[in-house]
């Protein structure tokens, strides 16, 4: 018994001799224990609400602003199209790796055990980088974007000044927009040391009310004709930015080619994360993994783009597509003016047609739900993300402690503090501009996924005969997972070189390849992180090397 396992599990022998075999040493007794802690309470329903809540079945109305003043040569609707193929590829791999190794942790225990642990901790840190930035980003997102729209589409609609002045007041004090976001992030981060069982009702609640937005909306859009709203807004603005005006500026360079719809597919791509979420809780999944992931990750993106595609359909019905580039570049070269300072969302838009405030606030309220929607999710899975890499030792053991209801409350502890920090540097500096690109970094480190999943079983031939028969699933002699991991890995990597281009990474701030540099370095830091921390372990006396070679405990 070594002395690093001996505190932590008694009785567990592990023999260290020369003439100890690999499949000798590797046994149960490698882990800390033999259970995670966590509590098996999410079902296939549960799962597939909350990846569609990290996806935001409305967020499209707030990315369609940037879509539009960055692609103006691009068919949204086509997009989707273009999309969901991508999307269902990445989607088949991850169901079947997720279930060959339903364990928490998702592409850390995925690549971890394809390739090397170093590859499995390197693309993971990528990956728990970019949502925990998001955790503090949308936070404050919430306080930028979500709370003002709503105040003046209220206004807008009827409700008077008051609301108005107070998005104003919002908007313009930097103070303001962190303390409201800081309120935000403690909701968050409150609900996350919740039972499992009620942050998920959370989700559910979350998708049901943003569904009943959606269906409004969608309604509402449906019902009105562009030339109903041209006459609304016109009697709102001036003459300046009047809806022919808005139209004409843009209508000789807008005009739909190939190039630009491929090129901008990247917000439709930035919409669609999300639907791989429930492989990082792999270890709280009750019943049948391949079920319940299969709904949850294949399933998810069916649904999100029949409901954006819908979505994209309705918002060029009623304002016109020429007429959403027109206030969308206006808004973003800021020579489009809108009360309060708030963005030419279709959320907001709508208002001048609703002309009933609390309803156009409901509508609006959207954003809000959304936003948090996005913080809570995206707080939540690095909670998992760093219990895995504790529990494999990578990272110090006291941080996969849980509560006796199955909360990894230390995860949660740690990151509660680095998502603050991320609210912090959203609010009061420029660094989060990297987040521009992040796009580009977290589609470089599906394509990894991808490739694994492609690689899988020739890697991993034992591993992937002693998975579910769906997974070894063969065209000929050649695995399915390979077919269309390969095709995935491809696609998810043109994917991330798009949203490396000027055009998707705000060209009117300047081009930093610094900043686009950023997340493939941590991925070379979570590398380096895991030799480091395999050199440590191993002078304690602890075979990380051959904790690695397992599959975590349930």
């Amino acid at each position: 018994m070594t002395p690093a396992l001996q505190a932590e599990t008694p009785g567990a022998i592990v023999d260290r001799s020369e003439r100890a075999t690999p499949a000798a040493v590797a046994q149960p007794g490698l882990y800390v224990r033999q259970t995670s802690g966590l509590v098996r309470t999410v079902g296939a329903r549960t799962a597939l609400f909350a990846n569609l809540v990290g996806m935001g079945i409305i967020v499209n109305y707030f990315w369609i602003v940037f879509a539009s003043a960055g692609y103006p040569n691009a068919n949204l609707i086509t997009t989707v199209a273009i999309g969901v193929l991508i999307n269902l590829g990445v989607g088949y791999v991850y169901w079947m790796l997720a279930s060959s190794m339903p364990r928490s942790g998702g592409d850390y225990v995925f690549t971890g055990r394809i390739f090397h642990p170093s590859i499995g901790l390197g693309t993971n840190l990528l990956f728990t980088v970019v949502f925990i930035s998001w955790a503090g980003y949308f936070a404050y997102y919430t306080a930028l974007f979500g709370i003002p729209t709503m105040l003046a589409a209220y206004s807008v609609a009827g409700g008077g000044t008051q609301a108005l002045a107070w998005a104003t007041a919002l908007t313009g004090s930097t103070t303001n927009l962190f303390l409201v976001g800081f309120g935000v992030l403690v909701v968050v981060i409150l609900v996350s040391l919740l039972p499992t069982k009620w942050i998920f009702r959370t989700a559910i609640g979350i998708f049901a009310v943003s569904a009943v937005v959606y269906v409004a909306m969608l309604v509402l859009l449906l019902t009105t004709p562009s030339s109903t709203f041209a006459a609304d807004w016109n009697a709102a603005n001036p003459t300046t930015q009047s809806y022919q005006a808005l139209v004409s500026s843009v209508s000789s360079t807008s005009s739909i080619t190939a190039a630009g719809t491929f090129l901008g597919i990247v917000y439709t791509m930035l919409s669609f994360i999300g639907y791989a979420n429930s492989s990082y809780y792999g270890g709280e999944i009750r019943g049948s993994p391949t079920r319940t992931q299969g709904l949850a990750i294949f399933g998810a993106p069916l649904i999100f783009a029949a409901l954006i595609g819908a979505l994209y359909a309705a918002a060029y019905y009623t304002f016109g597509r020429l007429f959403l580039i027109g206030v969308s570049t206006g808004y973003v070269l800021g020579t489009t003016t809108l009360p309060g300072g708030t963005i030419p969302s279709p959320l907001f838009l709508a208002a001048y047609v609703v002309h009933v405030p609390v309803l156009a606030a409901f509508l609006a309220f959207g954003l809000v739900l959304t936003f948090f929607g996005f913080s809570l999710v995206y707080f939540v899975l690095p909670t998992r993300n760093l219990f895995s890499w504790s529990f494999d030792r990578i990272f110090p053991s006291w941080l996969t402690a849980v509560s006796r209801n199955g909360v990894p409350y230390a995860a949660v502890i740690v990151l509660a503090v680095a998502s603050g920090i991320a609210l912090y540097v959203a609010a009061y500096t420029q660094l989060f501009t990297y987040l521009s690109y992040s796009n580009f970094g977290f589609w470089f480190a599906v394509g990894i996924v991808c490739l694994a999943g492609a690689l899988f079983p020739f890697l991993r031939p034992q591993l992937f005969k002693s998975s579910p028969a769906i997974v070894q699933a063969k065209v000929g002699r050649v695995p399915i997972l390979t077919i269309v991991g390969v095709a995935s890995w491809i696609a998810a990597w043109f994917v991330s070189y798009a949203a490396s281009t000027a055009s998707y990474v705000e060209p009117s701030n300047g081009y930093n390849y610094a900043y686009l540099i950023f997340l493939p370095a941590v991925f070379v830091i979570g590398i380096v992180v895991y030799f480091i921390s395999h050199a440590i372990q191993k002078s304690r006396g602890v075979p990380i090397d051959l904790i690695n070679k397992e599959l975590p405990p349930e």
